[in-house]
């Protein structure tokens, strides 16, 4: 079962470094303003973002499954609610990306306000994570 503990905590790991490295080139591809890149944007959101944010909460249960002794730190808690938060935020600006008319500068910027609070959540969980 420790093979399977391991297999279950690389693809954790994976899947945080690709929801990670993909939140932040998408920000700094928005940081150009250019109108022409939201199709780009919405590429990486589908094929990288999502199925990373979709995997992350699926691997750690199964890794909660595996060693529930995990279930009694209290860090563990809060980078869960963390987690989720960043999820929330993720898919909200997703949304935003989708069905907004991103040309309104009021919405552009609310897109932007949860890429960048989502961003910043997963940046607390890397931190969080490697200094536990």
């Amino acid at each position: 079962m420790e093979l399977y503990y391991t297999l279950t905590k690389i693809v954790h790991v994976i899947g945080m470094a690709s929801w990670f490295g993909v939140a932040l080139a998408i920000s700094i591809i928005l940081s150009k303003k250019d109108k022409k890149d939201h199709h780009l944007v919405l590429d990486l959101s589908t094929k990288v973002e999502m199925p990373a944010s979709f995997f992350m909460p699926l691997t750690g249960v199964l890794m909660m499954i595996e060693k529930t002794d995990f279930l009694t730190m209290r860090w563990l808690h809060i980078k869960i609610i963390i987690s989720f938060l960043a999820i929330i935020f993720t898919h909200l600006s997703r949304s935003h990306l989708i069905h907004s008319d991103l040309n309104n500068p009021d919405i552009f910027n609310k897109f932007l306000f949860y890429r960048n609070i989502s961003l910043f959540m997963i940046t607390i969980i890397i931190i969080f994570v490697g200094y536990k």
